[in-house]
């Protein structure tokens, strides 16, 4: 059994991992962490997210008063909540799982530096299904990557702030990585946010007189939930280290 804590349970994809965990038999949620002032706040996540029925945790508005319940909080928040999460994880040495976007240079240094002293993952996409796309979206690259002129289409919600996305940025660095003669600045992005869209990928290895199309399209975001879970289920007991989700899919 791994004791979670999960931040922002009214987010978009909180409220899900809310719900998947629930479920899981191994993975028991002992309480969340919203923004002060909320009107949910000592409330059960299970209410405050939705799902009808009470877990047993209530939702605090300081993760210090929390966090040494829990083995691993899950924070897919906004990034100044993430910032206070990683310094609150080192300080009680509890593992994170981060899948907020839109970090500085600086801030996802602090992030990748925290592998030094707790379990860290920072994944931008916990898709099962978009982790295998990299994979092959690296292969495609370093077999046709000085043949072509590689591109990348994104669309997400209205909601969503960063553009390019995470998960497009984490595209481009697996290719430019393999391509034989790409650096990342050499790869395009092209972003849309509209609707209520949750997240499309269209990767285009344009070549003279034809091209290749890689596309991923999420319908649901429980999609991601049911990754976040793996993840949570796969750094039950590890060690201090930088982690991701090509070693849950592997």
């Amino acid at each position: 059994m791994i004791n979670i804590v999960i931040t922002a349970p009214r987010g978009n994809m909180d409220k899900l991992i809310v719900e998947a965990a629930a479920k899981r038999t191994d993975i028991k949620i002992v309480g969340g962490v919203g923004a002060p002032g909320r009107d949910y706040i000592g409330k059960d996540i299970g209410i405050v997210a939705g799902l009808g029925y009470e877990v047993g945790a209530l939702v605090y508005d300081d993760i210090d008063d929390i966090i040494d319940q829990c083995d691993l909080v899950v924070d897919f928040s906004r990034v100044e909540l993430s910032m206070e999460v990683l310094d609150a994880c080192i300080a009680h040495n509890k593992a994170l799982i981060c899948g907020t976007t839109g970090f500085s240079e600086e801030q996802t240094a602090a992030l990748l530096a925290a592998r030094d002293k707790i379990p860290m993952m920072k994944a931008a996409n916990t898709s099962y299904v978009v982790n295998v796309m990299r994979k092959l979206l690296g292969e495609a690259a370093a077999m046709l990557g000085d043949k072509c002129k590689i591109e990348i289409i994104e669309m997400h919600s209205e909601t969503k702030i960063d553009a390019p996305s995470g998960t497009a940025k984490e595209f481009a660095e697996e290719m430019a990585e393999a391509a034989p003669d790409k650096e990342y600045d050499d790869i395009a992005f092209h972003s849309i946010r509209a609707g209520n869209t949750p997240s499309t990928h269209r990767i285009i290895f344009g070549c003279m007189g034809e091209k290749m199309e890689i596309s991923h399209d999420a319908y649901d975001w429980r999609c991601y939930a049911e990754g976040a879970c793996d993840a949570v289920e796969f750094m039950a007991g590890k060690g201090a280290g930088l982690y991701s989700m090509e070693d849950v899919i592997l």
